[in-house]
């Protein structure tokens, strides 16, 4: 049977086009960023505005010439069309081409399945590309089921939905699902002001790791294939002002970002939140080279990494390519801005697969000497059951991390290393990081300095509480409370000197409340440290081991501790001030001057046991 279609005019719009998602205003103050794209997005509207509105239906079971037919209404561009594609299946054995000023609504119960391997389920046409955002402008995709699974047992295939030079492009509602190996669900290459909202995208057989949904950069037919390759202008063009919003994305590798970047080149302005992202062999959210991106509210649980922000990875030279020559870099970005709060990350795994990169942390930031990556902001996150890291960061100075609540990790809470200078990590909840024996602290830097971790709670980590080590120095501990650390509540090692540790309050440690070792300065004072006389194994309430032979600068003032198995204080270093502590309830001495305390003074301590100078 023949089958027919209708076309619906009138002057009055039945249905409008979808408003195209607000730029989330993350850019810097001062920037025409926002002020630039709003101007642009206005142009555009008024111009779509002038057009004629055209309605089109299609009848169930319409082949992929029949549905090209209704979509080439608008090749001259000359409407604003609406096409409804009705309750029905449908075969597409061909990529269908959408042009500028186009929806597509699909009734929930239509099911578009693709069966062939050449292309995308839809693009937007290229033929006129110049590059940059305006190849095509206005496009929507709502609703339907968008299923691969005719071909997504083959080793070959592509996307489902591919937008490349385009503005304000929206897919929401839909159902996107099944694709080959190597393919991606939908692919956002050069896109300005794009909305991918309350979709479901799930199903991908294979074990090379790839996004469900991509943001890629224009660089070349590897980086971004396309059934128009041959005529699109590549341009190193990023994304800028994406909203990825209430989707739920399963059964995959990866659930939203990127694994390529372009040197010089950055995606800016990028929102990720409200999402479910679950059962992902790799990364809920893998943000590379990234500026100005909120990633917040996001429920994402069985995952190999909950949140990956890196400049840097060790395998770059596949990742991280040349800009080309026509191609005006941008310098690295003094702060890239970005913003990771109110998420919730569960139930990470570490995969047993070798083509899956899989670290087990709830959120991981990485960067390297030659590209840091600054203003990061790590606020109200909540993480339970990670395998490893809750937070790991390397080479990320002047971080925020606050009021997040950390439990149940496999490796220490957090765990700042190589660079994380002048961090502040303040507000947190920590507890039961590692288990019984084991390494995991609660918050550890290594060879970061001048950081302030400030008023967190700690509760059960398997060693150290909070320590600085290889040469961290310069940092404040200040009014943190500690319970029940399985080694040093807080302990300083190897040249991480200078640091200010006061105010805290210690309850049950393993071995020493405060632990110095291998530095030569501190100053510690009021604190107050509970240990517990039953407990044999704790040692001092206070335990300082300075570098032998050179000039220490100890100060311990106004220490309160009491029920040491040991010592209260033992001093082992030069030239230290102890003054005006109290030590009560010490198994053995209150305080214990060791036989490298040359030149230490005491005065005015409160003790009811005795002081003993070796």
């Amino acid at each position: 049977m023949k089958k027919n279609y209708v076309l619906v005019l009138s002057s009055v719009a039945l249905l409008t086009l979808v408003t195209p998602p607000e730029l989330n205003v993350l850019a810097n103050p001062g920037s025409d960023l926002v002020y630039n794209s709003a101007q642009q997005n206005a142009a555009q509207q008024t111009a779509a505005q002038s057009l004629v509105e055209k309605e089109v239906s299609a009848a169930p079971g319409y082949t992929s010439a029949e549905l090209q037919n209704l979509l080439d209404y608008n090749k001259d561009g000359k409407y604003k069309l609406t096409i409804h594609i009705p309750a029905g299946s449908y075969i597409l054995t061909k990529e269908l081409r959408i042009y500028s000023n186009t929806t597509i609504i699909a009734d929930t119960e239509a099911t578009i399945y693709k069966n062939h391997q050449k292309g995308s389920f839809i693009a937007n046409d290229l033929s006129n590309d110049q590059g940059g955002y305006t190849t095509s402008e206005n496009i929507t995709i709502m609703g339907g089921v968008w299923d691969s699974s005719p071909i997504a047992d083959k080793f070959k295939g592509t996307e489902a939905f591919r937008f490349i030079h385009a503005t304000n492009v929206t897919v929401k509602d839909a159902e996107i699902c099944n694709v080959p190996v190597n393919s991606h669900l939908i692919t956002f290459a050069g896109i300005k002001n794009g909305l991918i909202e309350n979709c479901k995208l799930h199903g991908y057989d294979g074990e090379k790791p790839k996004e469900a949904i991509q943001l890629d950069i224009v660089h070349d037919k590897v980086v971004v294939p396309s059934n128009q390759s041959k005529i699109i202008k590549y341009d190193d063009l990023p994304c800028d002002g994406i909203v990825i919003r209430g989707n739920e994305i399963y059964d995959y590798p990866r659930a939203i970002g990127s694994h390529t970047s372009i040197k010089g080149v950055f995606h800016k302005n990028i929102t990720i939140t409200g999402n479910t992202l679950h059962d992902l062999t790799e990364a809920g959210i893998k943000a590379y080279n990234y500026e100005n991106l909120e990633i917040s509210k996001n429920n994402i649980y069985r995952v190999g990494v909950g949140i990956l922000a890196y400049t840097y990875i060790s395998n770059e030279s596949y990742h991280y390519l040349e800009a080309l020559s026509t191609t005006v870099k941008e310098p690295m970005p003094e702060n890239y801005n970005i913003k990771i709060t109110d998420n919730t990350i569960s139930d990470t795994t570490i995969s047993t697969s070798s083509a899956i990169t899989s670290w087990g942390d709830g959120i991981r930031v990485i960067g390297n000497y030659q590209r840091p990556i600054n203003g990061i902001t790590i606020v109200n996150n909540t993480m339970k059951n990670i395998k490893r890291y809750g937070v790991f960061m390397e080479k990320a100075p002047g971080s925020n991390i606050l009021d997040n609540t950390i439990s149940g990790t496999a490796s220490t809470g957090i765990y700042m290393i190589n660079g994380c200078d002048t961090a502040t990590v303040q507000n947190n909840t920590l507890e039961n990081l590692g288990s019984a024996g084991g390494s995991a602290g609660g918050i550890g830097l290594l060879n970061s300095n001048n950081a302030v971790i400030n008023k967190n709670t700690i509760t059960n980590p398997a060693k150290n509480g909070i320590y600085l080590s290889n040469a961290s120095s310069s940092c404040s501990i200040t009014s943190n409370m500690l319970y029940s650390s399985g080694g040093n509540a807080i302990a300083a090692y190897t040249n991480s000197d200078n640091a200010n540790i006061y105010g805290n309050y210690i309850s049950g440690y393993s071995i020493n409340g405060i632990y110095a070792y291998d530095t030569n300065s501190a100053d510690i004072s009021q604190n107050e440290i509970y240990g517990n006389d039953a407990d044999s194994t704790v040692k001092d309430g206070i335990h300082i081991q300075g570098i032998k032979d050179i000039d220490n600068a100890f100060s311990l003032k106004n220490n309160y501790i009491s029920y040491t198995s040991r010592y209260g204080i033992y001093v082992n270093a030069n030239n230290s001030l102890i003054e005006t502590n109290t030590v009560t309830n010490s198994m053995k001495y209150s305080i214990y001057l060791d036989s490298n305390s040359i030149g230490s003074k005491l005065f005015d301590n409160k003790i009811d046991n005795s002081i003993w100078q070796n």
